[in-house]
């Protein structure tokens, strides 16, 4: 324990680290001080000085967010200078600030709003009519993100967000005093600038100066519901905040970790996309009961050799222990995309360096040097860069950016960070990994996009990466896209080859094809998924969306999306609960313990799946990205909207 320092706070004596701020330790006895630009993920910056409170030794009032605590102080957060000052500086906002509350979208949330009730009614300090309260405009030229001028207090919150966490570099101000206005870098925004559509700077906006399009006029904040859960869309499972009224979702924010993507700060909109709330059978509507009870007769119809499932990585682990069960009443051939690619790269892997134990949370944060190996990861998982910059806790730096390195042949959005690139080779891999861990300096991880490489590619790159962690003992990260890839390798653990499984297929030894989601459409071209789905007798898609593979099939069943159920999941944050926000379809897990209670238990013998080391035409990983992660995104109006923009497609 470092030493301690001992302070008074409104005559109460408490003790606190040194290096601790004024503020924070005024937090530790829940005492509330105003502020506007502080932020504890952030850097201190001290410009908006509503956090004053008075030192009495020093006989003057000191801004808490930058003042570290000294032995012996006394702090007075009420003190009658203390209380005229914060008052003063409300005065002055307002006199500039449009009273234009009842139309604003801020409102109810607005720190502005709450502390000026707080400390009373304010008044202006200088003649200046409602028609004077202006100041220069600055249009984004976005249909996304709007920001009104006359509302900034100039907390530079969303330039510090933009630049510091994000990294993105988006958002400056321009010119001085009242005259600043926040801009981005390249007009219009949504096309030409480097704005990642993450929506942190709205979320971080102290008042409504930075809108989210969207929302505008669409209901007040206080009329709806939270829900803080982890996010279903990538590995990572960043905290989410959900914003609903029981019955459509508004809204989906970051929490105060700001960790959060345009993904899913855009696409929440997917809820209402092409959903397929019953069931059909050959395009014609049906029940649910209907489609699982057919589901059920043709499993029971046929050898237990004769039926495949396809498991979706983006279920729930619930789904997958129900899977497992029903894989031992009856020995079904079961599969999944992971079969391509994760599971090669950790066979891989193990067969070198005996066990694969991920490094966690905290060792990614706490790296000095990060090596990001095969594809862009800030293309499958967005907000894992988050993580390469300096690390901010209670306003001060605790950890320095890390020096990244780029090891691939396609360098995206991971150019933000100027990372040092060079050009991918398997061969040499781990020699190539040793040269650069001989120049950094302190505790280095690797990152591997696992999305990058399937087969034998993977298989091999595992084993390079196998090899250097057991020479070095350098951690290394097999970073999948899904969100419960590792929850499916862990839970259901005698998966066949996918490419062997459409094979036998198309060679009529698997009649029916039982296929979980739709991610298999971004690893299997369409042509050849067409022959693969003509070639079964009977197929059956469970999926939330009406198009797609719903069309395509015999049958298929609606079930909700990850916001809609009570599920678990396992990423790059460990084990994760969610419970239902807006309870809607049916679970997948419901599904499968239906379709296990109607099946009869049938005896057969399944041969020891072999590692997917080949690769026939007509499968490859279709390339992601930074808006564009899965089969679920692909479907929000809002995201097709912004790629267009941005991509031009």
């Amino acid at each position: 324990m470092g030493k301690q320092i001992n302070i008074t706070v409104d005559g109460v004596q408490i003790t606190v680290p040194e290096g601790t701020t004024v503020l924070e330790a005024i937090k530790k006895l829940n005492k509330v001080v105003p502020t506007f630009c502080y932020h504890p993920k952030l850097p201190v910056f001290g410009g908006c000085r509503m956090c004053l409170v008075y030192e009495s030794r020093w006989r003057r009032n000191i801004i808490a967010c930058a003042t570290k605590v000294e032995e012996g102080m006394e702090i007075q957060t009420d003190h009658k200078t203390t209380a005229e000052e914060r008052k003063f500086i409300l005065e002055m906002l307002f006199t500039r600030h449009p009273l234009d509350c009842p139309i604003c979208d801020k409102a109810g949330e607005c720190d502005l709003q709450n502390w000026g009730t707080y400390y009373g009614t304010q008044v202006n300090i200088t003649p200046i009519t409602p028609f004077e309260k202006i100041r220069p405009e600055e249009n984004w030229e976005s249909d996304f993100f709007e920001y009104v001028s006359n509302r900034c207090v100039l907390c530079l919150r969303c330039v510090s967000v933009c630049h510091n966490v994000v990294q993105a570099k988006t958002l400056n101000q321009k010119e001085r005093g009242f005259e600043i206005v926040i801009s981005p870098d390249k007009k219009p925004m949504d096309s030409k600038s480097s704005c990642e559509a993450c929506g942190l700077c709205v979320d971080v906006c102290p008042v409504g100066a930075i809108l989210f399009k969207p929302f505008k006029y669409k209901t007040r904040p206080w009329l709806l519901k939270e829900s803080v859960v982890s996010c279903g869309l990538c590995f990572m499972q960043c905290p989410v905040a959900i914003d609903h009224d029981g019955k459509s979702i508004y809204r989906i924010r970051s929490t105060a970790d700001l960790r959060i993507c345009g993904n899913v700060y855009l696409g929440y909109d997917v809820q209402d996309s092409n959903r397929l709330q019953q069931g059909l059978a050959d395009g014609k509507p049906i029940s649910p009961t209907e489609g699982i009870k057919t589901i059920a007769e043709k499993i029971n119809s046929h050898r237990p050799e004769e039926t495949a499932v396809i498991l979706s990585p983006y279920s729930s682990t619930e789904t997958f222990k129900g899977i497992k069960k029903l894989l031992t009443k009856i020995p079904l051939i079961a599969t999944s995309t992971i079969t391509l690619d994760y599971m090669p790269t950790v066979a891989g892997f193990k067969e070198e360096a005996g066990e694969y134990t991920p490094p966690t949370e905290e060792e990614v944060l706490t790296a000095d040097s990060i090596i990001v190996v095969g594809g862009d990861v800030s293309q499958t998982n967005p907000v894992m860069p988050y993580l390469f910059g300096g690390v901010y806790h209670e306003g001060i730096e605790l950890i320095k950016g890390k020096k990244v390195y780029f090891l691939g042949e396609s360098l995206k959005h991971l150019k933000k960070l100027n990372p040092v690139w060079e050009r991918f080779a398997i061969k040499g891999l781990r020699k190539k990994l040793k040269e650069i861990i001989k120049e950094t300096k302190g505790k280095t991880v690797v990152i591997y996009d696992v999305h990058s490489h399937i087969t034998e590619k993977a298989y091999k790159i595992g084993k390079a990466l196998g090899k250097f962690h057991k020479e070095t003992g350098v951690k290394v990260l097999l970073a999948p896209s899904q969100t419960n890839t590792v929850g499916l390798y862990e839970t259901v653990d005698n998966l066949t080859c996918l490419t062997d499984v459409l094979n036998k297929v198309k060679e009529g030894k698997i009649k029916n094809l039982i296929i979980f989601d739709e991610d298999i459409t971004r690893y299997i071209e369409p042509d050849h998924l067409r022959e693969v789905l003509m070639s079964a007798q009977f197929t059956a898609v469970i999926s939330p969306f009406s198009d797609g593979l719903a069309l395509s099939s015999n049958v298929a069943v609606g079930c909700s999306l990850w916001f809609e159920e009570e599920r678990t999941t396992k990423g790059f944050l460990g084990e994760r609960k969610n419970p239902p926000t807006i309870p809607r379809g049916l679970p997948q897990a419901r599904i499968v313990e239906t379709i296990l209670s109607a099946v009869k238990p049938q005896e057969g013998n399944r041969s020891q799946p072999k590692l997917c080391l080949y690769t026939d035409k007509g499968i490859s990983t279709r390339e992601t990205s930074i808006w564009n992660l899965n089969h679920i995104t692909e479907r929000s109006n809002n995201l097709r909207e912004y790629r267009q923009k941005r991509e031009g497609v």
